[in-house]
C-alpha cells in the first residue's frame, strides 16, 4: 500500500502554525514512508474563501520546505460529484429526504476507530443520529464533502487536529455507507497558549507569514514545529529534515 495522507487548509484566514504543523507531520510520514503528500483547499464556504487566502496559504507551505506531489484538488469544483454521491446514497436506501435536505441514516451500534495517537476510541451510533450530507441548496456538509474527496483521492491515512475527533464517528458513518476502505486516523494534540487555552491572535503571533516577516527563518520555524509538544530524548533541540525524517517510527 503506498501512504497517501493530504493537508486540507480552508481559505478563510491566513495559516496559522496549528495547521502548519499538521501539514508538516502529514508531508514527515509521507516522505518517511515513501508515500504522497496531498493538498485539497476546501473552498466551499464561498462567503469567506478568497484568491488572496489560498495563495498565502500555498506560499506559506513553500517557505516552509513542503512541497506537495499532485495537483491541489479545489472542494468547491466537486459540488457535482459530492451531489452525486448523495443521490446515490438516496436511491440506495441509505439516506432520505426531509425538508428538502438529504439525511443519511446512521445504523444503530459502534462507530469505532483505532486511533494512531489516543488509541481506542468509540461512539455510539444512536448519540450520532442521522445527519445533513447535502443541504436543501444542494450544497454538501463538511462531513460528507471530506468523506467523498478523500475516497475519490485515495487517501489512506488522516493525520489532523484532535478537535477533528468529533467529526470522525460521522465520517465513519458515511464511509460504511459508500463501502468504501476507512483510512487510519491520527488526531494530534492542538497548540495551546501558556495560558493553557487554544493558541489565538491574542497569544502574539499565530500566522507563519508573522513569523516569515519577523525574519524567522524557515529551518527554525520548521524545527520548531515538529518538535512542539514532544521530544525526541536527550538534550536535542535542533534537527534538520534530514534527522527528523530519519526518527524511528513510534
Amino acid at each position: 500500500m503506498t501512504v497517501r495522507v493530504r493537508f486540507a487548509p480552508s481559505p478563510t484566514g491566513y495559516l496559522h502554525v496549528g495547521g502548519a504543523r499538521t501539514a508538516l507531520f502529514n508531508w514527515l510520514f509521507a516522505r518517511k514512508e515513501g508515500g504522497k503528500f496531498l493538498l485539497r483547499i476546501e473552498d466551499t464556504d464561498k462567503a469567506r474563501s478568497t484568491d488572496e487566502h489560498t495563495q498565502v496559504i500555498l506560499d506559506g507551505l513553500t517557505w516552509l520546505g513542503l512541497d506537495w506531489d499532485e495537483k491541489p484538488v479545489f472542494q468547491g469544483a466537486r459540488l457535482a460529484r459530492h451531489q452525486q454521491v448523495a443521490e446515490q446514497l438516496l436511491n440506495q436506501g441509505k439516506a432520505y429526504m426531509e425538508q428538502d435536505a438529504i439525511r443519511l441514516r446512521v445504523p444503530p451500534g459502534e462507530l469505532s476507530w483505532d486511533d494512531a495517537v489516543h488509541g481506542r476510541i468509540s461512539f455510539k451510533g444512536e448519540d450520532i443520529r442521522d445527519f445533513v450530507i447535502l443541504r436543501s441548496d444542494r450544497s454538501p456538509l463538511y462531513n460528507f464533502a471530506v468523506v467523498v474527496d478523500d475516497i475519490d483521492m485515495h487517501v489512506t491515512h488522516v493525520i489532523r487536529g484532535d478537535d477533528h475527533i468529533s467529526n470522525t464517528p460521522k465520517q465513519l458513518a458515511a464511509y460504511r455507507a459508500l463501502g468504501a476502505v476507512t483510512p487510519i486516523f491520527g488526531h494530534v494534540p492542538m497548540i495551546h497558549g501558556p495560558d493553557g487555552k487554544k493558541l489565538s491572535k491574542r497569544h502574539g503571533a499565530t500566522a507563519v507569514g508573522d513569523y516569515q516577516h519577523l525574519g524567522i527563518l524557515p529551518e527554525a520555524m520548521r524545527n520548531f514545529l515538529a518538535l512542539l509538544g514532544w521530544s525526541p530524548g536527550g538534550d536535542r533541540e535542533i534537527m534538520s529534515k534530514e534527522e527528523l525524517l530519519s526518527l524511528p517510527r513510534g
